[in-house]
């Protein structure tokens, strides 16, 4: 299995353990392991996201 899909498995099993806690609420756990999974599909958005999130932010 290439990286990608090793990480799309990960995420899908922390999908599936998370989405029936209640302790926090899931469907916010859902949407950001959502949004990681089709980061990690997609190797120029997540190399873009990885991009924004190192730049400094004006304050």
């Amino acid at each position: 299995m290439d990286q990608p899909t090793d990480l799309t498995k990960l995420i899908d099993e922390a999908l599936e353990r998370f989405a029936v806690r209640d302790l926090v609420q899931g469907s916010e756990v859902v949407d950001v392991l959502l949004d990681l999974r089709g980061a990690a599909l997609e190797q120029d958005e997540l190399a873009q996201l990885l991009a924004e999130e190192s730049t400094p932010q004006p304050t």
